[in-house]
């Protein structure tokens, strides 16, 4: 004989919530309606907004500036060319948004004078010209801006105001201004050096004269236009050396030698004198020559200068003139309202992260499975109501006239998984935390369903303060006292439905609430629980609310197992948790819980996943 195979009590695998792009579609869609309502109300209040806010008008000019740029070297006076660096490229834009740049701007275009352009002040103060002057200056600055894109020797001024003229005015005369106060820098410059030139060559003129008159006078004091003086003077020398040395040759009188020997002293210092002018005017000669070259280089730096004057080029130029703009640049309502659509758009997304993150309501087995700790049995779908504008929940109606739905099969599936396990519990107590939660609505169906499968049922409605069960399949007969079902003669009573019974369901009503003890109640519940066991195949016992009284937990010597039932979307994880407690602190043996009144649409539309998304396909397959 071959054994029935395990179930487990806990799933393998509990299922993790994945938050992937299917995820976020799944949110989304569960927080449609509250995304299209505060995207629409974004949107419309930006309509609003930008339709009474001021247009504005934006111009744009660009400036190219030369690659090379020609400058005056301090040192030496000399012209050179030197290539721009995005240093010097972003000082002169940083001169672009200068105080002192805007106020030669501001002059150029007359806006001191122009009342349109700041209007009086806000207090209606009579301001002075100097504060008006700032505020044109600060409310000038504000309108225009300056960009480079990249390492480009072009930049881009875009100006923007509520006058589309004065718009186009202010950009063009920005860039207009910078080239003309880089050529006027450029040209003073070169002014300034030719000034120092024109200074240089005429003092080193007056320098080169003067030493001129100096060289002559000193070459006329000093006899150095005579050629042959310097042979002359050798010849002297020679002639009273000679004579000194043939006087020092022979006896004689030493005043005899003193004539000579002065002779030659003088010779010699003759010789020495003219030696040292000889040297001095070679000294002076080339201080001379030296003076001449500044003076000529003086001269023809002067004259490049001259000629660069003439034509000295700009150090920039405007590439791109700005044309009168014909339409707004803001408000730029269509961009706006997208903008504002994702604005809205994002807000709606996280304050849906933030109703599913304050949400602890159940809706799948990924939220019951860790709080009560045990399995999900199943989902049981929402079914339609009978009667009157669809108001009277009929359930065994429904699966006599449905056998086939999604309801049907979900019921047939509980039975399997409780007919495969080893231990079949047969007396099972369907329990919820609190009312309305599907209690009645299970222990009917899922018993109306074991019937029809052929086994003997009863129904045990212990809930005698509502009776969901028992009014659930028009049972009008009241609760008896438990003492009265433990007789012998004592039997319950056929299900029936439109007249007809349903073979092999019974239903019987008890009153537990009495006088008696706890005691003499654990009695008859043993007894009770004997006498069930040997007439039933199984019995679904209907009791009342956990957390609203204590009857559930007082059955446990009646009951084998535990079913709770949880409504879709309506059970929170606080009423799980504390049902599992209670029931758990008494001993109850809880075999899973069911999620209750699904509605299919929703939970496939809202993608919650889980087995309720195939049961469309129930219907289709047996058509």
């Amino acid at each position: 004989m071959t054994s029935a195979r395990p179930v487990l009590t806990m799933p393998e695998r509990i299922s993790e919530r994945r938050f992937g792009t299917e995820g976020v579609w799944s949110l989304l869609r569960r927080h449609l309606l509250m995304g299209l309502l505060i995207v629409a109300s974004i949107v419309a209040l930006t309509y609003v907004v930008l339709t009474n806010v001021d247009e504005r008008y934006t111009a744009k000019s660009t400036v190219v500036m030369t690659l090379f740029d020609t400058r005056v070297r301090s040192t030496d006076v000399q012209l050179e060319s030197f290539e721009l660096t995005r240093t010097i490229i972003e000082t002169q834009m940083d001169v672009l948004r200068s105080h002192e740049f805007a106020e030669e701007v501001a002059t150029a275009l007359e806006l001191f004078d122009n009342l349109d352009f700041v209007g009086p002040p806000a207090d209606g103060t009579i301001e002075t010209p100097e504060i008006r002057q700032e505020r044109v200056i600060d409310k000038l600055l504000g309108t225009y801006d300056v960009y480079r894109q990249g390492e480009s020797l072009a930049f881009s001024v875009v100006a923007t105001s509520g006058n589309p003229e004065m718009a186009a005015a202010i950009a063009n005369q920005v860039s207009d201004t910078f080239i003309d106060i880089s050529r006027l820098e450029r040209r003073e410059t070169i002014e300034e050096s030719i000034a120092f030139l024109r200074d240089r060559v005429e003092k080193l003129g007056e320098d080169l004269s003067q030493s001129e008159l100096e060289l002559a006078d000193f070459i006329r004091n000093n006899d150095l236009y005579d050629e042959n003086l310097v042979d002359r003077l050798r010849s002297d020398l020679e002639r009273a050396s000679a004579v000194v040395e043939i006087l020092e040759a022979r006896p004689s009188d030493p005043a005899e030698l003193a004539e000579p020997r002065r002779q030659l002293e003088n010779a010699e210092q003759a010789l020495y004198d003219h030696t040292r002018a000889e040297l001095t005017l070679m000294r002076m000669q080339r201080a001379m020559e030296l003076l001449r070259t500044s003076y000529q280089t003086s001269i023809e730096k002067l004259t490049e200068f001259e000629t660069q004057l003439e034509f000295s080029n700009q150090g920039a130029r405007q590439v791109s003139v700005a044309r009168i703009p014909l339409e707004p640049s803001w408000p730029n309502i269509p961009v706006a309202l997208v903008v504002s659509a994702v604005v809205g758009f994002t807000i709606a997304f996280v304050i849906a992260l933030l109703l599913e993150g304050m949400n602890n309501r159940l809706w799948t087995e990924d939220g019951t499975v860790p709080v009560s700790g045990v399995p999900n049995l199943g989902y049981l779908p929402r079914i339609k109501r009978r009667g009157l504008l669809w108001r009277r929940h009929a359930p065994v109606w429904f699966l006599v006239n449905n056998p086939y739905s999604a309801f049907s099969e979900t019921l047939r599936s509980f039975l399997t998984l409780w007919f495969n396990r080893r231990e079949r519990a047969k007396i099972i107590m369907v329990a919820s935390g609190l009312p309305n939660e599907g209690k009645s609505t299970l222990t009917v169906s899922l018993a109306t369903m074991a019937a029809r499968e052929g086994m003997r049922v009863l129904v045990l409605d212990l809930d005698s303060h509502r009776r969901g069960s028992s009014k659930l399949v028009n049972y009008q007969t009241s609760a008896k006292p438990i003492s009265e079902a433990l007789t012998e003669d004592f039997e319950a009573e056929p299900v029936v439905v439109d007249g007809q019974p349903i073979e092999g369901l019974e239903i019987l009503s008890l009153q537990t609430r009495a006088s008696a003890s706890p005691q003499h109640l654990k009695k008859w519940l043993d007894r009770l629980n004997r006498k069930l066991r040997d007439s039933y195949d199984l019995v679904l016992v209907d009791v009342p609310p956990v957390l609203i009284m204590d009857d559930a937990c007082r059955f446990g010597p009646l009951v084998e197992a535990t079913v709770v039932v949880v409504r879709w979307g309506q059970t929170t994880q606080t009423a799980l948790s504390d049902t599992m407690e209670r029931l758990q602190r008494n001993g109850m043996n809880v075999l899973g819980t069911v999620i209750n009144d699904v509605d299919l649409r929703k939970h496939r539309k809202h993608g919650y996943g889980g087995a309720p998304q195939y049961y469309d396909y129930a219907a289709k397959y047996y058509q």
